[in-house]
């Protein structure tokens, strides 16, 4: 499990750039807590790809249109079998191609029920993109309402080449859609906003509520972490949280000057003390290996401490600023972690990257979702509560200034739980959907799963939701049958999706 700290050194600090051109990207591909894992394809000799006509605006049709890729595998496919189509979400679908073959959820369907699967690039990410440009007024057109309607759209007018007499639209056939993530909310909601064409969903880590204050993105993180290192980082987080709550100026300087963060306010200091923990979704492996290094820092032998209450404070916070200060890419004092800098170019009209369009989502819906710590500290908190989410929702006016009268939702008003009354969340009554999360996914907390969830996690017949024991993010989509955790899983929902399948009637059929 131990890796010396400098084998890291390359990886952990490539990505903070100089300062003197730092933007809003930057500070994101830092702190990305988010998406689909990428898959490729070996080989694409059967794979197809196209453009659909897309509205631009499925409310106002005169906007004009859009060309949103698509990609297909049709191997599999026998006349009147169903359509199973997948959305990547907040990412280019170039480098998710993978998702068409068979060992993930999405190829597997096609695979079980003689079917075609499709890849479809959500609107404004890769080369689906309608602008040059993306103002607060051109991302008008990224909304919910109109990405549901892509899906539904497609559904239902598609000229799809791998069917022979056009009989294949969701009106022919029955169609399935699949997504994870962002996507498997998107799916979700699809089968509460705009029901009635696809006959059924699969929904992966889907955070179908949306949650300003999303402190509780760390609780499973805390829940999966050895011991030993939960409580080293509680120990460590307590006493920041002391010094920032009640020591004098000297204290907090010292305390920052330690990991060499003295030129941080307390949000931004508490922000890259947090970033360690925050690789758990990506990147198990590099969080264990921080989680090694306070107990073999300075010399210490692991064997001998490893009695699961930590190494005290003295060890535990020389540990965590000699790991900060080696690989957070900070620079002296840490200006490179300056997020108030006034110079920091937010409004990147031109960057057609995952960033832009997603901080856009989070502005505007708004989602919300600020990985932050809790309002309050109570020792037991692994993210300070001095990251609060002001840190993150004071960027939409910065990333997204108004132009021509048009500005992000939270700007005039609209909220998480005003979004939350309209896709109902949490409380939807979802049906036909096959729900699946992580026991250790931070994003569990905003699932059906969550047991922040008023009343607990939810399970029913309609929508039945499986947790994958020692699982993190989308833990169902790549398929391993030897995994005895994933594969149990993976065959409830082909068993369930062809009991859905075998329930679908023609519109019309009498």
């Amino acid at each position: 499990m131990k890796t010396a700290l400098t084998a890291l050194l390359p990886f952990l600090t490539c990505i903070t750039p100089s300062i003197a051109t730092l933007k809003a990207k930057d500070i994101h591909q830092k702190n990305k807590r988010f998406g689909l894992k990428a898959a490729s394809l070996e080989s694409l000799d059967l794979v197809g790809n196209a453009t659909f006509v897309q509205n631009i605006d499925h409310s106002d049709i005169s906007q004009g249109t859009f060309e949103q890729r698509y990609w297909w595998d049709g191997s599999y496919y026998k006349k009147g079998g169903p359509v199973f189509v997948f959305n990547p979400g907040e990412q280019s679908a170039d480098d998710m191609i993978g998702y068409l073959a068979n060992d993930t959820i999405p190829g597997r369907y096609a695979q079980e029920f003689n079917g075609a699967v499709i890849i479809i690039e959500h609107r404004y990410w890769g080369k689906s993109i309608p602008f040059d440009e993306l103002t607060a007024e051109t991302l008008q057109y990224l909304n919910l309402p109109n990405a549901m309607k892509d899906m539904t759209n497609f559904a239902l007018t598609a000229e799809l080449e791998f069917c022979e007499n056009g009989d294949c639209n969701a009106n022919d056939v029955p169609w399935v859609l699949v997504g994870g993530s962002y996507s498997g909310a998107l799916a979700a909601w699809t089968s509460q906003m705009e029901p009635g064409v696809f006959h059924a969903y699969h929904a992966s880590s889907a955070v179908v509520e949306a949650v300003h204050d999303f402190w509780t993105y760390f609780s499973p993180i805390e829940q999966a972490l050895p011991t030993n290192c939960s409580n080293n980082v509680k120990t460590v987080v307590q006493h920041v949280d002391y010094v920032f709550n009640r020591g004098n100026d000297d204290d907090i300087e010292e305390l920052k000057t330690k990991f060499n963060l003295q030129d941080l306010n307390a949000m931004d200091f508490a922000e890259t003390l947090a970033n360690p923990i925050s690789e758990w979704q990506s990147d198990q492996a590099v969080v264990l290996q921080f989680c090694d290094y306070f107990e073999t820092y300075g010399g210490r032998s692991k064997t001998t401490i490893n009695n699961g209450t930590g190494v005290g404070l003295v060890a535990a916070l020389d540990a965590y600023a000699a790991w900060i200060n080696a690989t957070a890419g900070c620079g002296e004092g840490g200006s490179r972690c300056n997020t108030w800098d006034p110079e920091i170019e937010w409004n990147t009209l031109k960057d057609h990257d995952d960033y832009r369009p997603w901080q856009w989502m989070l502005c505007n819906e708004p989602f919300g979702w600020h990985q932050v710590g809790p309002p309050t500290s109570d020792g037991q908190n692994i993210v300070s509560s001095q990251l609060r989410p002001e840190q993150y929702s004071r960027r939409c006016p910065l990333v997204f200034p108004e132009t021509n009268g048009f500005v992000a939702g939270s700007m005039t008003g609209w909220t998480e739980e005003r979004l939350n009354a309209w896709t109902k969340g949490w409380d939807a009554p979802y049906k036909r959907v096959f729900f699946v999360d992580g026991e250790f996914d931070p994003w569990r907390s905003a699932t059906l799963s969550s047991n922040y969830r008023p009343g607990g996690p939810c399970n029913s017949t309609d929508a039945p939701t499986y947790v994958v024991k020692g699982g993190v993010h989308t833990p169902e989509m790549f398929i391993d049958e030897e995994d005895p955790d994933t594969w149990p899983v993976v065959e409830a929902a082909i068993k369930q999706m062809g009991s859905w399948l075998d329930e679908w009637e023609k519109p019309g059929a009498v």
